[in-house]
């Protein structure tokens, strides 16, 4: 038991103990006394004592290392050889000693003397990182006054790490005055120089790989694969589109959607695909993307990339009205001409493509009589190569328009197929907007449809996608940069397997692929964050190097502070201030911009 009057540490601080029943209040501690157990603390001297006791002064420290060096010494033995006498005073010296940790360590409430060995390397340690201390105290003065010198790499980095959202914390950050946030350090990093505009943290903030899997795909299932390289089929995007993963034809009776079958060699739960779920899709930056899939994935079924294709085709016949007959879905290898949209509408006059471009026409007007939802807004490609961006307008070609009434037939197709077997599939669904009854005209009244869209959702229930203007709808046409696509996929090929009589590899019930669709969904809300964040950056940065730019904007949302669209930047802006109408067309001035708020403004002239 600690007597009364006793000096004993707590928390390796002094105090005096005064007992309180089975308690001990310590005084000499702080502003409050605390009550703690006996086991709580550790004995230095058993007193009494009225008070806390200055350490004693002096004292032969070396002569006492040079006889225990190695050993160890009860604390009262080891004041006697410091001091001469073992007083309070001599022994709370002896323990604070101790508790420097260098040449002498406590250790379960002995003095443990270090050998000679163990002592210099400890003594370089200690000076090792009181320079380093020094040096961060340099680095944390001349960082304050804006002054960054080469070699602070070191102290940088953990700044960097917080603004790039690999770190939650950084004392660096915090000391130098740089806050704590993503957003704030790198602002600090900019306004000091160590940061340009060439420097895009978004992508990592998301949590998102920096590169493409580094995966083997397994063996090409080729199983009831039918050849359809008679057929014309064509591969329709972007002329800067590397990723075709989706074809169209037409045989003379019925549509073919024709899409990149990756699932073929990538089963559930195979390492490619747990990857694949993990990243959610593709993440597509203006200086390039990350694809969810290995390299080999677009090598091997990228569609056109090779004189023959893999394939999961989708045979839909129509009635004359644009609903669907019938669809049936089958393995394939087909030969794809790639084509980029202004291609394609030179050959929109004759052919299949032209009977393509005539059901597409139906299938719209079929869809607009449903209550679709068509907006459009200009668009705007920003990319960025060899440091230089550029933001360049997107053409409005009626081939856009072909190949995606095309996709949403084929989306539309899967999912009434699969509904039909009964098959768990990803169905994609959207409620219907608020009503648009009374919406301006112009580009104003597309924006005010924008917001009142509802956001879409997946599962593995079947709803109508109102937004659409079909009763049911799945991804599907995408399977090289979207897992919910390839997850459709999987189950397509399994439930063609078990129609072939191979039940090796079930469909996954319906709970296993609410579970993927709701990992997926989650990774897919951060992928869409950083890339929108990504472009604003990029424009951002394109406008820093353009001090002044002026352009055309369109008033697109009234009121105190109005909102302008930029159609040639695809960004909008607050102008304050009324007296403007809706579709009103501005002369803009660039003004200024904060990255790391991602953040312009600009003028009206």
């Amino acid at each position: 038991m600690i007597p009364n009057g006793a000096l004993v540490s707590f928390k390796n601080k002094p105090a005096v103990a005064r007992r309180d029943g089975d308690k001990i209040e310590l005084t000499g501690f702080g502003k409050e006394a605390p009550r703690v157990r006996d086991k709580d603390v550790e004995l230095i001297h058993p007193g009494p004592l009225a008070a806390l006791p200055a350490p004693a002064e002096g004292g032969d420290f070396d002569t006492a290392w040079e006889m225990i060096a190695g050993g160890s010494a009860e604390l009262a033995e080891f004041a006697e050889l410091v001091f001469g006498r073992d007083g309070p005073a001599e022994r709370l010296a002896a323990w604070a000693e101790a508790q420097r940790g260098l040449p002498f360590r406590w250790e379960a409430g002995s003095v443990h003397a270090l050998g000679a060995e163990e002592r210099e390397r400890e003594e370089a340690k200690r000076q090792k990182k009181e320079g380093e201390a020094a040096q961060r105290a340099d680095f944390i003065a001349r960082a304050k006054a804006g002054r960054i010198e080469p070699g602070d790499e070191r102290w940088l980095g953990e700044i960097e790490a917080l603004a790039l959202g690999k770190t939650q914390k950084s004392k660096n950050a915090a000391d130098v005055g740089a806050g704590d946030s993503p957003e704030s350090a790198q602002a600090w990093l900019l306004k000091a120089g160590v940061w340009s505009a060439a420097t895009n943290p978004h992508p990592s903030r998301s949590g998102h790989p920096s590169k493409a899997p580094e995966l083997a795909l397994g063996p090409d299932d080729d199983r009831g694969r039918v050849d359809l390289g008679d057929m014309q089929a064509w591969a329709i995007d972007n002329a800067w589109s590397h990723d075709p993963d989706d074809a169209v034809s037409w045989d003379g009776q019925a549509v073919w959607v024709h899409v990149a079958d990756p699932a073929s060699a990538i089963a559930p739960d195979s390492p490619a695909d747990r990857e694949a779920a993990d990243r959610s899709g593709t993440l597509y930056l203006p200086e390039g993307s990350i694809p969810m899939l290995p390299d080999e994935a677009l090598e091997r079924f990228g569609l056109g990339l090779a004189e023959r294709s893999r394939a999961l085709s989708f045979r839909i016949e129509l009635y004359d009205e644009g609903m669907i007959r019938s669809v049936e879905p089958m393995p394939s290898w087909v030969r794809v001409t790639r084509r980029s949209y202004e291609a394609a509408d030179a050959e929109l006059g004759s052919g299949p493509l032209a009977e393509l471009a005539r059901i597409a026409e139906r299938r719209y007007a079929l869809r607009a009589g449903n209550g679709a939802v068509d907006i459009r807004i200009p668009e705007v490609r920003v990319w960025v190569r060899d440091g230089e961006v550029r933001v360049d307008a997107v053409g409005d070609y009626r081939s856009s328009g072909v190949v995606r009434e095309m996709m949403v037939l084929a989306g539309e197709g899967a999912a009434r197929w699969a509904f039909g077997r009964g098959l768990p599939f990803p169905y994609y669904s959207q409620e219907a907007p608020g009503s648009q009854e009374g919406l301006p005209p112009g580009l104003a009244g597309e924006f005010a449809k924008r917001r009142l869209m509802r956001a879409g959702m997946a599962g593995a229930q079947p709803r109508a996608h109102q937004g659409l203007g079909v009763s049911m709808y799945a991804q599907v046409t995408s399977p090289l940069r979207r897992y919910a696509d390839l997850l459709g996929h999987q189950q397509i090929r399994a439930a063609l397997a078990a129609d072939r009589g191979d039940a090796a590899s079930p469909p996954l019930p319906a709970d296993e692929l609410s579970m993927r669709l709701a990992r997926a969904a989650a990774g897919g809300a951060a992928l869409r964050k950083a890339e929108r964040q990504s472009e604003a950056h990029w424009t951002l940065a394109y406008l820093l190097a353009r001090p002044g730019w002026e352009g055309r904007g369109a008033v697109v949302q009234t009121g105190s502070d109005a909102l302008v669209y930029l159609p040639e930047l695809g960004l909008e802006t607050r102008l304050r201030g009324g007296g403007l109408e809706l579709n009103q067309e501005l002369r803009m001035r660039f003004l200024k911009a904060d990255l790391a708020k991602l953040e312009a403004s600009f003028e009206s002239l």
